[in-house]
């Protein structure tokens, strides 16, 4: 009679989407870990166009002990994909590794869990990443994540930072999905913020040291345009109003601060940056958000946003005014 294997402790979340190029090398660094308990991977592979279907199913074919593959019949789009691929997650502990990223510490899944068995009190940690530029973009690493001062992180950050906190293929979280997943995690744009959200509400989160993941930056990959980066601040806005009933406005003091922060940086990117009906629908949409979440009004700074957007002239005068100011005092 054959053994049953034991269950995994680990389940890694893989979702990918033509990858052909990268999803072998993501396989084999996850392969490659070394640990002293089970793990499993449970692939979301979105029936791609390109090769990388192929290649998912000769891996899971070679690896039939350690690779889940989903099926699927038609393409599902990320956030459906990622969704199925949690729900096949039955380990302690998820960690998350994109089809393009990779792993580079082959103790990464050992030094995660061992870290979380210690420490019930955390409900994740990460560790800080490489970035591969494939575009050439030469961009700091602030460009694409937080640059991190701590090592211990609160519900508090995760709500008032102004990017992603945590590097997704760094991530490891206790399995903490309810049986019915929340509509904001269900409407959610991209998964990984709410999924952080989720696991802030249960615990804290270290950071731990070294880089022990890679995140590539490609262009198949998601796009940081500026228009899109204004796009993802609305529908951040709609992310964390439903975090915010999710959690039946336990937070509501602090994401007000949030939701004020977010109607100023996109009245000020929109003021600066966008150009005739489209710089007034900014406009319409934001200030209304900015009033709406200001706990008292700051006549200086109602200025400043209606002087950028309707008269930058005055301040590129007054800032050529100081700079000639500047160069007959010296």
């Amino acid at each position: 009679m054959a053994e049953t294997a034991p269950p995994p402790i680990v389940s890694i979340f893989v979702i990918t989407y033509r990858h052909e190029k990268y999803i072998a090398q993501c396989l084999d660094s996850l392969l490659a870990q070394v640990t002293d308990f089970p793990y499993q991977i449970v692939l979301g592979e979105d029936f791609s166009p390109d090769r990388t279907r192929e290649i998912c199913m000769a891996y899971a074919e070679k690896y039939p002990d350690k690779i889940n593959l989903l099926p699927t019949t038609e393409n599902m789009g990320a956030v459906r994909n990622g969704l199925r691929t949690y729900k096949a997650c039955t380990g302690r502990y998820i960690a998350m590794c994109e089809g393009d990223d990779y792993w580079t510490d082959i103790h990464k899944l050992q030094k995660q869990v061992d870290f979380l068995e210690a420490n019930p009190e955390y409900s994740m940690c990460f560790s800080l990443v490489e970035i591969v530029d494939e575009l050439g973009w030469d961009k700091p690493y602030e460009f694409y994540y937080k640059v991190l001062d701590k090592q211990d992180y609160t519900i508090e950050d995760f709500i008032m930072a102004e990017r992603n906190l945590i590097p997704t293929p760094a991530f490891m979280f206790r399995n903490i999905f309810p049986e019915k997943f929340p509509d904001f995690l269900v409407n959610a744009r991209v998964g990984d913020l709410p999924v952080q959200l989720m696991a802030a509400e249960k615990g804290m989160a270290r950071l731990l040291p070294g880089r022990m993941a890679v995140y590539r930056n490609h262009e198949g990959g998601a796009t940081k345009s500026e228009e899109l980066l204004l796009i993802g601040q609305h529908e951040e806005l709609k992310l964390f109003h439903g975090f915010n009933k999710y959690t039946d406005y336990k937070y509501n003091k602090l994401l007000r601060q949030r939701f004020l922060g977010n109607a100023k940086v996109a009245l000020i990117f929109g003021s600066r940056n966008l150009k005739g009906m489209a710089k007034l629908r900014n406009y319409f949409l934001w200030f209304p958000e900015y009033m709406k979440y200001s706990d008292k009004l700051n006549i200086r700074e109602i200025m400043y946003y209606h002087t950028i957007l309707f008269a930058p002239w005055v301040l590129r005068l007054f800032a050529s005014g100081g700079k000639q100011s500047s160069e007959v005092n010296k």
